[in-house]
């Protein structure tokens, strides 16, 4: 229970130290080669994706994904107001200008009946979806847009009989220390589509899109992954189901244990695995405090985007859902090996507050 520094702290054993110290002392070179093939694998596997690509975070494959939307400066692309800030700025590092969309009152996601450009981010807060997701991406994509999927807190979530992430044009994970699984920092950008799977490799790759030399054709970075990282992750892999089992059971615990003083965000837990489970209050900000003056970590949900001191440059667009959930949402320790005896405690703290 005690998490004074997080909200949710990273859970790993012996397994994923072995993992590591076994490839330190097979003589790997430690940059990206055959453990980031072996994850990419397992993501496939897992998810039903085609095409994985390992990245050094979440926020660098949303650049990566910008790149392949060929974002032009000053074009305009949708990115819904309650998301973090990564999502929208790899298309303004691009030069684009963001239009900051508000969310359905029942999901908190995109509203798509609000979409207007060609580029479109779609935020899976805590994996979840609207109840029309898949049909709404590939009207979309029917279109002629290119959708980009942040699921960067979706792994383990599915709408459809699809993995979240893999409908869109591209979709990326979060491996960063609070997601559902993690290597420290790095992400995994997925599609369905070997042209975009062979650019991937191309930009993360400085541009080579040749065996042999150097021969730049295109524009590109360097945004390999370790074969370091994937060592540790290729473990956090196989706990994954197990993970993904204990989250929906805490996410439960909660919402039977709090429904009398908080309000939850309608969540389907057959499909979505909440990475972070969130609680709507008044007076959120001294509650968060209070809760962290005994060392139970937690978090205030994003604030609308548009409403950021970097981000209100641009003129927002009116949003009153995401203004509302930003106002009120807290988000509670969810780390994996919390017991049952935590969360009961963790909830008494949080009715204590309420009934002062």
């Amino acid at each position: 229970m005690k998490t004074p520094n997080s909200h949710m702290n990273p859970v790993y054993n012996d397994s994923e130290v072995n993992s590591v110290t076994e490839y330190l002392q097979s003589g790997g070179w430690i940059m990206e080669h055959t453990k980031t093939r072996q994850m990419e694998k397992m993501i496939c596997q897992y998810t039903g994706a085609k095409y994985a690509h390992m990245v050094p975070s979440a926020t660098m494959g949303l650049l990566l994904a910008s790149m392949l939307s060929d974002i032009k400066p000053g074009e305009h692309f949708d990115c819904p107001a309650y998301t973090q800030a990564a999502t929208a700025n790899g298309s303004i590092l691009m030069g684009a200008v963001p239009e900051f969309i508000d969310v359905d009152p029942v999901s908190y996601t995109l509203d798509f009946s609000r979409v207007t450009n060609r580029v479109v981010y779609v935020t899976s807060i805590n994996g979840r979806t609207p109840t029309d997701y898949k049909q709404q991406i590939q009207r979309l994509q029917n279109a002629g847009h290119f959708v980009i999927e942040d699921a960067a807190q979706a792994l383990g979530s599915w709408h459809a009989d699809c993995h979240v992430g893999t409908m869109g044009n591209v979709g990326v994970f979060s491996f960063g220390a609070p997601k559902i699984i993690t290597t420290g920092q790095g992400g995994c950008i997925i599609t369905n589509s070997e042209t975009i799977s062979e650019r991937i490799h191309a930009i993360k790759n400085f541009g080579r899109t040749v065996g042999v030399g150097e021969v730049y054709n295109i524009m590109g970075m360097n945004f390999k992954f370790t074969d370091l990282q994937a060592s540790f992750g290729i473990e956090q892999m196989h706990k994954l189901p197990a993970v993904v089992n204990r989250k929906k059971e805490i996410y439960t615990a909660y919402r039977r244990l709090l429904a009398d003083v908080a309000e939850f965000v309608d969540t389907d837990i057959k499909q979505a695995t909440p990475t972070y489970p969130e609680i709507l209050v008044d007076n959120r900000d001294e509650l968060a405090l209070n809760l962290r003056s005994k060392d139970i970590g937690c978090r205030a949900v994003y604030d609308s985007l548009g409403k950021q001191p970097f981000h209100s440059r641009w003129v927002p667009k009116v949003a009153p859902v995401t203004e509302y959930i930003g106002a009120k949402g807290l988000q509670l320790p969810a780390q994996p090996n919390l017991t049952d005896n935590d969360i009961i405690e963790i909830c008494n703290a949080v009715k204590h507050y309420a009934a002062v």
